[in-house]
């Protein structure tokens, strides 16, 4: 059964500009809904601007964005559903300076009373990350600011907690990866049957595109670090990436692979 929560963030999305209600359609039964479970920092502003493209289209088919707080779990058994995913490392500087800058210029949301502590403590993602399993102090105040900083705090797996057997039982209907963005939109919409039209926002303020120049580059010890905190995530991502390179993109999908 849907949750009160997943329910509602459907009934906003399906408010949002560019829906097709099913009166403004010629199709009607036909319409399927394909859920976007959206992982924060996993260029969701970039598929949302997408998904509105394919919802403006004269098509049978409805994209749902979600919230970062609709998980796997709370999507409709049964409905369709894909995702994006992000190399741990590159998500985790992203995350830590779109909280440091408030989510400007897209958006300007406040810092938590613990995130405030966070960057009082650690300025750059560096600094947290050489910071991350040191001894005293110093290891218990970054174990604090990762944890309390808004997308840094949050493993990519979370999403599908209670659902880790996602490629067995209930496979997407395809993997995102940031890193092969526009390739993977591209099959995305091959197997939705989507045709050509959709363009790639390029615009870096409306796709929430972060530019890091000026910060301190990660250090050796820092990746070593993240790569050992991110274990799951990485994990994660060879689980993709494998189950990817599995599927035929160049034929129709069918029930085989849903």
């Amino acid at each position: 059964m849907m949750t009160l929560r997943a329910r509602r963030y459907a009934r906003r999305a399906l408010r949002a500009p560019g829906h097709k209600r099913r009166s403004d359609t010629t199709a009607s039964t036909d319409d399927h809904r394909v859920h976007f479970l959206h992982i924060g920092k996993n260029a969701g502003s970039q598929v949302a601007a997408i998904a509105r493209q394919i919802n403006g289209q004269d098509n049978d088919v409805t994209i749902i964005k979600h919230g970062h707080n609709v998980f796997l779990r709370d999507i409709p058994k049964g409905d369709e559903y894909f995702f994006s995913i992000r190399n741990p490392v590159s998500r985790f500087v992203s995350g830590f300076y779109s909280r440091k800058r408030k989510g400007r210029p897209k958006f300007n949301s406040e810092w938590s009373p613990y995130e405030a502590k966070a960057f009082a403590d650690f300025d750059h993602a560096n600094d947290l990350a050489e910071a991350l399993f040191a001894e005293g102090p110093l290891g218990v105040r970054a174990f604090g600011a990762i944890k309390s900083i808004q997308h840094t705090a949050q493993n990519q797996v979370d999403w599908f907690y209670g659902c880790g057997n996602i490629f067995a039982v209930r496979p997407p209907v395809w993997v995102i990866r940031q890193e092969a963005f526009e390739e993977d939109i591209e099959v995305l919409c091959r197997r939705l049957g989507i045709g050509a039209g959709i363009r790639i926002e390029p615009d870096p303020v409306r796709s929430h595109k972060g530019d890091y120049s000026g910060t301190p580059e990660l250090s050796e010890r820092a990746v070593e670090n993240l790569k050992s905190w991110y274990v799951q995530d990485f994990e994660f991502y060879r689980a993709c990436e494998d189950w990817i390179s599995s599927v035929d993109v160049t034929q129709p999908r069918s029930a085989s692979d849903l």
